[in-house]
């Protein structure tokens, strides 16, 4: 009996798993598909991508068996506190579950979790006629069968075999071999070692040069017999899977072997490759002596790679993972002589998820009467607990998988992807605009999420149907989009979800201030958007300003920038800075050629020399102030952002600082009215200009761009375009203006960067008679990288 499995060495039989054992190179020890003779199957389809519905499960092995009494710890029962000695946890250290039990005080995490309502504790988990050898047991739960036959497959094997097909990337384990619960009679999984890949993995130039020979070795038969081809098989099968996964790998990892782990296995299913079962654990829970020390760091390393794992995983897949713990078995009620405790017979266990019905399941064992060497019976048979996953949450088939029929725990209230739809988007048209009132649509502060987007992780955002937007017919939403309390400089990108995630920014952001930029982009097939954060960890903050549709309503004018406000001079009919929880009402009807039509205006709103770190709300005057931000500000700096706010009834804007006091500058460049000539169309995002590949723009320097004809925008009959503009490596407190070719530059800015900070911001740029937007830098050097997103008709 062994628990990984290598198959028959018999020079008859070769398949890939057994050659990347043999030659030690690709993605480790992973078996790609089960025993197959040459005369068998060589080529393998690649997984497609998971459906909205198809649930997922992670895998998180405790090996050694922890302790579950002082896991999940049942204080109210003065049985615990005499058998368990000074090993024993008071109730004033634990995090309450209940008036019966309560989680160890290295789970703050997976407290929080259970708070909302998202972790099922099964209590009591064991089996019938337990075996107290780590091999045997272990084997006996990756088995999962009734019957006590040969462990030749695990349960989560013959579950893919019952999938049918001759996929690869079906199932993974993160580590270093290939666990027998992932092994069936014909589909297996692969192992991914955690600190990445070698052959196979890649991207020098140098190395695809090498993969395209070894494709190229493989593509026909060489008539020089199945040994040969079979070979050249597998290893276009290391090359490939080695790419499809070295994008995994392409940022940092964090320290720790769980929390790396946990990581690996968040992005690769954010890589959507079609893994269904992601498998990983970790060690050291055999505490014969020790344990108060050791069990403690244990539980903080899982609670540390929960949030990591959490952190890292995309929106849209938070509604589609549960994990479930693993263990060959807990400790005894006794604690031994050194401080330990040694092998049990029942566990504790966790299965977590946003679709887990959240509580206490099974109940503790019972320890009256328990004498030294007793280990208390279990109550709950742990395959009720795959049963229950397999057929409530990965599509059915427990009774043919574990060879008999066990009883649901009933732990999930919902199934995977509940609420997925693909309704509500039109084809790619013009579209009209209409404004709101500003919302907000997500806040990964709140139970929208509660963590930080991880290191290219994505939020998944609701944008039809919600914050006055309608659920069909929009083309485009406009979206303020704020990073807060970035833990580096990182960049957000917008896009389309389910689309291809773009290789540009939308919003630079800084370390730790909040920052954010005017978006304006088409939602996705499923109604949303997705938000990609670059590098470290930011949360993310999305407010709808207003929309775009198919039926008429409100078409930009686009006009040479123009002042209306600026509380330094009074430009405005406001004089002095606002002061902390002060408005000012803006007219903006009538001011600059904004017509007295004006549904909604494009202004450019800056921030100058705030006394404290806040933001400024622009909203329709004589309307509820929304509880929104259209721009945020540290201290001391001048920050500008583009707004496109409607107008009220009485021709005016709001203008709301929440803290400290503020100078307050806004600029016209805009406005949306129903007789004005531009209709929208969005753009898949394309650079027009990046002067990193050319040279810096000096002080006092300007570049043309040419939009016309460049990026989708047409050659002729266009007024003005939507830009990503991005300041990067300024050596000096400078602004940079963006106007149309041939007019004289106005005295305005189109964004603000500081000496060393790179910011960026969105500009609807009037186009010259040339089809070209010029850009202007005040002082020092920078790099300009400007991205074209949209444009409007003439």
């Amino acid at each position: 009996m062994i628990l990984t499995v290598h198959d028959d060495p018999s020079p008859h039989t070769l398949d890939r798993r057994r050659f990347l054992q043999l030659v030690g190179m690709g993605v480790g020890a992973g078996a790609l598909l089960g025993p197959a003779a040459f005369s068998g199957r060589r080529d393998q389809a690649w997984a497609a991508p998971i459906g909205p519905t198809d649930g997922i499960l992670v895998l998180v092995g405790f090996f050694g068996g922890f302790d579950g009494l002082n896991t999940v710890v049942p204080f109210d029962n003065a049985d615990y506190y005499a058998q368990h000695g000074s090993l024993a946890l008071a109730a004033s250290q634990l995090l309450p579950l209940g008036p019966h039990v309560g989680l160890h005080p290295s789970l703050p995490f997976l407290k929080s979790l259970y708070d909302r309502g998202d972790v099922a504790v099964v209590q009591g988990v064991g089996y019938p006629n337990p075996d107290l050898s780590h091999f045997s047991s272990m084997a006996t739960w990756m088995y999962g069968r009734a019957d006590s036959g040969p462990p030749a497959t695990g349960w989560i094997g013959r579950w893919l075999d019952g999938l049918g097909g001759n996929e690869l990337l079906r199932a993974a384990s993160v580590g270093q071999g290939l666990p027998l619960h992932l092994v069936g009679a014909s589909q297996r999984g692969i192992a991914v070692p955690e600190w990445g890949l070698g052959f196979g993995g890649e991207q020098s130039p140098e190395a695809q040069r090498g993969y395209a020979a070894v494709r190229r070795f493989s593509a026909t038969s060489a008539g020089r017999g199945a040994w040969h081809d079979s070979l050249a098989g597998v290893m276009r099968d290391v090359v490939d899977v080695g790419q499809k996964v070295a994008p995994v790998f392409s940022r940092a990892l964090p320290d720790g072997d769980l929390v790396t782990k946990m990581t690996v296995a968040a992005r690769l299913l954010n890589a959507d490759l079609g893994l269904r079962v992601v498998d990983t654990g970790f060690d050291g829970f055999d505490t014969h002596s020790g344990q108060p020390a050791r069990l403690a760091e244990l539980l903080t390393e899982f609670d540390d790679a929960l949030k990591a794992f959490f952190t890292t995983l995309d929106d849209r897949f938070r509604s589609r993972v549960t994990i479930m713990t693993y263990s060959e078995f807990g400790r005894t009620s006794w604690a031994n002589d050194s401080q330990g405790t040694d092998h049990g017979t029942t566990n504790n266990h966790f299965v977590i998820g946003a679709g887990v019905r959240g509580g206490l399941y099974g109940a503790q064992p019972s320890l009256a009467g328990l004498q030294r060497w007793d280990r208390p019976t279990f109550n709950v048979d742990f395959r009720s607990m795959y049963a229950t996953v397999l057929d409530g949450w990965m599509g059915g088939g427990s009774s043919t998988v574990l060879g008999a029929t066990y009883p649901s725990l009933g732990f999930f209230d919902a199934t995977p992807g509940a609420g997925a739809t693909t309704a509500g988007v039109p084809a790619s048209v013009l579209g009209d605009y209409v404004g709101v009132n500003p919302a907000r649509l997500y806040d990964s502060r709140t139970a929208d999420r509660l963590l930080p987007l991880g290191a290219g992780t994505s939020a998944d955002v609701r944008v039809l149907g919600v914050g006055g937007v309608p659920a069909s017919g929009v083309t485009a939403v406009a979206l303020n989009v704020t990073a807060v309390g970035a833990s580096g400089p990182s960049a957000f990108s917008v896009w389309p979800a389910g689309g291809t995630a773009p290789d540009i920014a939308n919003v630079t952001v800084p370390t730790g201030i909040a920052m954010g930029s005017l978006v304006v982009v088409k939602p996705g097939a499923n109604g949303r958007v997705s938000i990609t954060n670059d590098l470290g960890a930011a949360h993310c903050v999305v407010d709808v300003v207003g929309y775009f549709r198919t039926t008429a309503a409100n078409r930009l004018q686009s006009i040479t920038s123009f002042r209306a406000m600026d509380t330094r001079n009074g430009t405005g009919g406001r004089t002095g800075a606002l002061g902390p929880a002060t408005s000012f009402d803006l007219m903006v009807r009538g001011v600059g050629g904004v017509p007295a039509n004006a549904d909604s205006v494009v202004l450019n709103v800056t921030a100058v020399q705030p006394t404290a770190g806040g933001y400024l709300t622009v909203w329709p005057s004589g309307q509820t102030r929304p509880t929104t931000s259209s721009l945020n500000f540290p201290a001391g700096a001048t920050v500008p952002n583009m707004v496109i706010a409607k107008v009220g009834t009485n021709g005016k804007v709001g203008v709301y600082n929440a803290n400290g006091s503020t100078h307050v500058v806004v600029d016209i460049a805009g406005y949306l009215s129903p007789t004005a000539p531009g209709r929208y169309m969005p753009l898949a995002p394309t650079t027009v200009l990046d002067t990193r590949n050319d040279a810096a723009v000096g002080p006092a320097g300007s570049v043309t761009v040419t939009v016309a004809g460049v990026g989708g925008v047409p050659k002729t009959g266009v007024s003005a375009v939507a830009l990503t503009i991005a300041a990067k490596s300024p050596t000096a407190n400078t602004f940079i203006t963006a106007w149309p070719t041939g007019v004289a530059r106005p005295t305005t800015a189109s964004l603000n960067p500081r000496a060393g900070v790179e910011v960026s911001n969105l500009c609807i740029v009037k186009t010259g008679t040339d089809g070209a937007v010029q850009l202007y830098n005040q002082n020092g050097t920078l790099d300009l990288v400007v991205d074209v997103v949209g444009y409007f008709t003439g």
